[in-house]
């Protein structure tokens, strides 16, 4: 994937450590099997809420989007490793999954900040957020997030050839996010103590676990890459000469990375009521459900018959 250690000799760089390292090579599995399935269960979880009439979590939606869309660039690096990676086809298909990949990992802070903006909203400023609340105006601005991110991966890939500047760029935009996510985690955690119409633990527990998932999956497994990524960039090193910790750090903090797709289904769960409700928004569980319940009540009316019987 993307690393300040490519070079300019191909559009997007040579293949950094983590396409050749067998912490990659597990990750990326890991990414297809795992979390393919998984993200697309909680899509189709999500759009049952809104089949059901509920309010549409669009921005968890347009996430659970940019995930699908890293998962299915992963495939290409799968594949890859079965020939030869220097063939050009190859070289070609992989610049041009990094850049989709890229474009993933943007629209992701953005969403993930979205939502932790509209959390916050539900709390602070109830009455304006319900008045303005509408699958049109979400829809928009996460087209105009897409958008955006689009225009900076088309001017990165354009204008930016040097891998070393193009990452201290980007490294630079994954870092804007970790203030406001902070500070919308701490302000509606203090609201939500002082306000009287979220007294129910359950709601509160809710709002709460998005925030900190949110903030929790930014924090560990987005930030030791920018971080990384901008100490490489500033201190000064032969890109030529081989640094195994500089390379092992790379293979680390981008497979943290690359992970993230995984944690972001458990945001499923806060869209939920609870328990049953999350397992309900599946056929196959509410029948299983609908039976069990089905014979404890059969059961009840046994023990009531022989209680009351002669």
């Amino acid at each position: 994937m993307i690393d300040v250690n490519d070079t300019t000799a191909f559009p997007c760089g040579l293949d950094p450590p983590y396409y050749a390292n067998m912490i990659g090579i597990v990750v990326d599995w890991i990414i297809f099997l795992i979390g393919f399935p998984a993200v697309c269960l909680a899509s189709y979880a999500l759009f049952s809420l809104v089949k059901a009439g509920r309010v549409a979590p669009v921005y968890v939606i347009n996430l659970l989007i940019s995930d699908l869309l890293q998962i299915t660039m992963t495939l290409v690096f799968i594949f890859s490793r079965f020939f030869d990676t220097t063939c050009l086809p190859f070289m070609m298909a992989r610049c041009l999954s990094r850049i989709f990949v890229r474009l993933g990992l943007c629209t992701s802070l953005g969403f993930m900040l979205l939502i932790s903006l509209e959390r916050y909203m539900v709390v602070v400023c109830p009455l304006w957020y319900r008045l303005r609340r509408s699958v049109k105006n979400s829809t928009l601005v996460s087209l105009s997030l897409w958008a955006l991110a689009l225009g900076y991966v088309t001017f990165d890939y354009i204008f930016l050839i040097d891998m070393r500047y193009s990452l201290t760029i980007f490294s630079a935009i994954s870092l804007l996010p970790a203030p406001f996510l902070v500070w919308l985690f701490l302000v509606t955690q203090r609201a939500l103590s002082r306000s009287m119409a979220f007294r129910g633990a359950e709601r509160r527990r809710r709002i709460l676990g998005t925030l900190g998932l949110v903030l929790g999956s930014y924090t560990l497994l987005f930030l030791p890459y920018s971080i990384r990524n901008l100490y490489y960039s500033i201190k000064p090193h032969a890109p030529s000469v081989s640094d195994p910790v500089r390379d092992l750090s790379s293979v680390i903090t981008s497979a943290l990375l690359y992970l993230s797709p995984l944690t972001d289904c458990f945001l499923y769960i806060f869209m939920r009521r609870d328990l049953r409700d999350t397992v309900d928004a599946f056929p196959c569980c509410r029948r299983l459900l609908n039976v069990g319940d089905g014979n404890r009540s059969s059961r009840q009316t046994d023990q009531g018959d022989t209680q009351t019987g002669p």
